[in-house]
């Protein structure tokens, strides 16, 4: 395939008409790609931009009235290895649970289904050849059903992809790359300034990290508390759609967990691992946690390997599960109390409760991903990953990410209990500070007091104009 001097970048949900300008700006071979049978909302505040040439909808001709996917009349692009190795993917059904419902409703099927994915695969084929870009910049990993096969078929077919993936750092990302040549195009980050500036930055983070959890708390979690009754519901009302029954049903399911829940102080002087569960579809688990996407399995794997070292698992679900858009097909009715039904020794955290000292208190932090993994190895506990996870190239016996079974990640958690929490805490940090320096995003760290969901918007638009710019940096010889 020839290749044409192109830059498509995915902005998806963080689609904002000055980014696009900015990027442009940057580079007049940038063009943007997105999904027309699943359009992302731009950013709080911005109506939607204006289509034109500097916009690729893959799959425009799939998309049919009231929410039906057509059949593709593409006849050619039958490149049998790469449909093969995309429809192959496991987590191809579990995305249709992102769609509305009244496009799942219209695509009931299995067959139906298979036909919307062979058609986007196709699309997303086509669309490749005719543009030849260069490379393909993903704003963050797609996790919607659409633009995640375009990335799989970008992949298959040896383009250049670039993805911004999250790090320990809510304010900068890490850069991952597949099929780029780093000997033309090296994507290491920007140089960082002062040294200085750099540890007084990252050493911001972890004294917060490390702190009481009112210092750590995340910024959407104070928001919230700050707004008024009448405010509190207007979000709910919106985080569900503005479908008051949703938030009925989390109600209910909220009901159905604090049931469950042991008090604390019936765990005092229990041996215990404590799991954090994630808000589900999310990409946190959906594509990020692989095979365990699905948190019952992840829990069952974790509690054969604790059971057999004789400790107890503590299960602390995700509030927003409660709160936003509460989805039964993940979190169906008897979902908790399948959960007890694994084994003994397995108890529900109260969520009311901060989760600190649920941390403090525990022989080692589990989850599929997410923060609590940093927020444990700062405190000297061992910190056990099931998917991917923001603690890319972190090595250290007190983090597991890696295992083949229950019985090896036994052994693994093993060693790691015996590791000195000091220990714990200085690969951490050490980590931290190296990590850093191949992140992209803004210099400073502002602190979490003054985080917020535009800053952390306007981080992202920077670390992509950076990435943008490096990709028309000469490689040094």
């Amino acid at each position: 395939m020839t290749i044409s001097e192109t830059i498509l970048v995915y902005l998806g949900a963080n689609a904002h008409h000055a980014l696009e300008q900015n990027l442009r700006y940057l580079n007049d071979k940038v063009q943007f790609v997105e999904s027309a049978i699943y359009p992302e909302r731009c950013i709080e505040g911005e109506t939607q931009t204006t289509r034109n040439d500097g916009f690729i909808q893959f799959d425009a001709n799939l998309r049919g009235n009231n929410g039906e996917i057509l059949f593709t009349p593409i006849v050619d692009c039958n490149q049998s290895a790469i449909i093969d190795s995309v429809m192959d993917d496991k987590l191809l059904p579990l995305l249709w649970t992102r769609f509305g419902g009244k496009t799942r409703w219209r695509h009931l099927s299995e067959v139906k289904r298979y036909e919307v994915v062979y058609s986007l695969i196709k699309s997303a084929i086509y669309t490749c050849r005719k543009v030849q870009p260069k490379a393909v910049i993903f704003s963050y990993e797609p996790h919607i059903l659409p633009m995640y096969v375009f990335k799989k078929v970008c992949k298959a077919m040896g383009i250049p992809c670039m993805t911004m993936v999250i790090s320990p750092f809510n304010w900068r990302v890490f850069l991952e790359q597949d099929n780029v040549d780093k000997t033309t195009w090296p994507g290491a980050s920007l140089p960082i300034p002062q040294k200085a500036s750099l540890n007084d930055s990252v050493t911001r983070f972890i004294h917060e990290k490390q702190s009481d959890y009112m210092v750590a708390k995340p910024f959407y979690e104070r928001r919230i508390e700050r707004l008024g009754r009448a405010k509190v519901l207007l979000y709910k009302l919106k985080a569900n759609g503005w479908k008051p029954h949703k938030m009925v049903l989390g109600q209910i399911a909220s009901y159905n967990y604090h049931r469950l829940t042991t008090p604390r102080r019936e765990l005092q002087g229990v041996p215990y691992v404590c799991m954090f569960l994630q808000l589900q579809p999310e990409q946190t688990t959906l594509p990020d946690g692989g095979r365990f996407v699905h948190h019952l399995i992840a829990i069952q794997t974790l509690y054969a390997a604790v059971s057999s070292l004789n400790l107890s698992l503590v299960i602390r679900e995700h509030p927003a599960s409660f709160e936003s858009a509460h989805d039964l097909t993940w979190r169906p009715r008897n979902f908790y109390k399948t959960i007890l039904q694994i084994g003994p020794n397995i108890f529900f955290d109260d969520i009311d409760a901060e989760p600190y000292s649920l941390i403090k208190n525990a022989v080692a932090a589990s989850a599929i991903t997410g923060t609590v993994l940093l927020e444990a190895l700062l405190h000297g506990r061992p910190a056990i990953a099931f998917g991917k996870h923001p603690l890319n190239g972190h090595s250290s016996l007190s983090f597991i990410d890696r295992f083949a079974d229950e019985l090896e990640l036994a052994n693994k958690l093993a060693v790691a209990l015996e590791q000195a929490p000091e220990s714990i805490v200085s690969d951490a940090e050490t980590y931290l500070h190296e990590a850093y320096q191949q992140t992209f995003g803004p210099r400073d760290y502002v602190g979490n007091a003054k985080m917020s969901l535009e800053l952390l918007r306007q981080s992202r638009y920077e670390a992509l104009s950076q990435i943008i710019a490096a990709m028309m940096t000469p490689t040094p010889q």
